[in-house]
Formats: C-alpha cells, structure tokens, sequence
C-alpha cells in the first residue's frame, strides 16, 4: 500500500478540526478549539483559541515550528499561523466555519 503525505497546510487544518480524544489510538490527536463552540468572542476567548491552536500544531505537526498564531473573528472566524518549515517561513489561515463564536 502507498501512503501519500499530505501537505503541511492540510495537516494544520486536520489538527485544528479535530477534537481531542476523538481518535480512539491516538488520543492527545487533535485541539480542544472545539471546546470554545458557541461561547462569545472575547478578548479571554482570542487567547485561549490562540493558545489551544499553538499547543495543538507544536504537539502533533512535527514538521514545522509556530511563530506566531492570530485570529480573525468578525462573521467568519479565522486562524492565521506563521511557521517555519525547513527554514522558510509559510503562513496558512484556518477557516473555523464548524466553530460558530458568538459576537
């Protein structure tokens, strides 16, 4: 069987829209973004969405290393990261449309 590696950009999003635990053999796969569904964006909201999605790359995305995680709320929530990949810096943006933050 071949198995295709899927690209960097596509593993973040995985990572991102994955709930912890979720996966039986793998456990501590995945984010607990999920966790912030249907609570109102605040300032305490944008640090912990910012901190859960740091952790959750740093912990199973060993191909890269964050630099710097942003979110984008207003009717659509987005996670902007900047990492580095074999020395180049790259940027992705998440779109978190499962994820309904409340203004």
């Amino acid at each position: 069987m071949i198995t295709k590696e899927i690209s960097t950009e596509e593993s973040i999003a995985r990572i991102l829209s994955t709930p912890l635990v979720q996966r039986v053999n793998r456990p501590a796969y995945g984010s607990k973004l999920f966790e912030l569904i249907d609570k109102p964006v605040t300032d305490e909201w944008v640090l912990l969405a910012s901190d859960y999605t740091y952790e959750a790359i740093e912990n199973n995305e060993e191909r890269v290393v964050v630099k710097n995680v942003s979110i984008s709320t207003g009717d659509e929530v987005l996670i902007n990261i900047e990492y580095l990949e074999n020395d180049t810096l790259k940027n992705v943006s998440v779109d978190l449309g499962g994820i309904n933050a409340t203004a």
